[in-house]
């Protein structure tokens, strides 16, 4: 069964002297439980379709639907309760808050969706753990390497427990050591788990490791 289905897809952006079309009519689907990668030059358009699938963009035309949600119509409002409780999201910068402690960051989006306190970090307990940094939970973001910041931020898009985790080029600024560190500790959890992934890069090696890829060159996205 797919997580995610995009029909006929388009994206526009009007300059205002032209319209610059972005995507051009996208077609493609996710199947829950899988791997699925985007990969792509930069510019190509791939953090865009992110952006629509998690409801942070407006798409022109066509139909998204994500863990049975019709994006396309949906409001602001319920777009904020679907980021919050059906997506993970995890970027190529780590966005953690600097006043707030490694443990205290993954436990945020719990607490925005409503947890107590003292259940959020539980669940942010577990999950550090999992990503091996237990020993620097108290830590802040600036006693953090790079590498350990994105582990944070991966264990954070889990805590909510989503169906559906979007990473946008997530180790696009680590060096090729931390990058391996954190490409096994993404792929460990999500099979751990059984999240759907779909991932945006321009990492040929990590795309080598999903179950199915697309290609996207000049808007037009093609089955690999």
């Amino acid at each position: 069964m797919d997580i995610l289905k995009i029909n006929q897809l388009k994206k526009v952006f009007s300059t205002g002297a032209e319209d610059l079309t972005i995507l051009h009519d996208l077609n493609m689907n996710v199947e829950g439980g899988k791997s699925t990668v985007i990969t792509g030059e930069s510019g190509s358009g791939k953090s865009t379709l992110l952006n629509l699938i998690g409801g942070m963009d407006n798409l022109s035309s066509g139909e998204i639907y994500s863990c049975g949600f019709p994006i396309h119509t949906m409001t602001e409002k319920q777009l904020t309760e679907y980021r919050r409780k059906s997506i993970g999201l995890v970027f190529q910068s780590h966005y953690l808050l600097k006043d707030f402690s490694a443990l205290e960051n993954i436990a945020i989006p719990a607490r925005i969706a409503g947890f107590d306190k003292k259940k959020a970090l539980m669940k942010a307990e577990e999950l550090i753990e999992k990503v091996g940094l237990a020993d620097r939970k108290e830590h802040f973001p600036s006693q953090l390497s790079g590498g350990e910041r994105q582990r944070i931020a991966l264990a954070r898009s889990l805590v909510n427990d989503p169906e559906l985790i979007l990473a946008d080029e997530p180790t696009g600024n680590l060096d090729e050591k931390n990058s391996r560190i954190v490409e096994d500790i993404l792929f460990s959890l999500v099979e751990e788990f059984g999240k759907s992934l779909l991932l945006v890069t321009h990492n040929l090696i990590l795309a080598e490791r999903v179950d199915k890829a697309y290609h996207l060159t000049g808007g037009v996205l093609e089955e690999k």
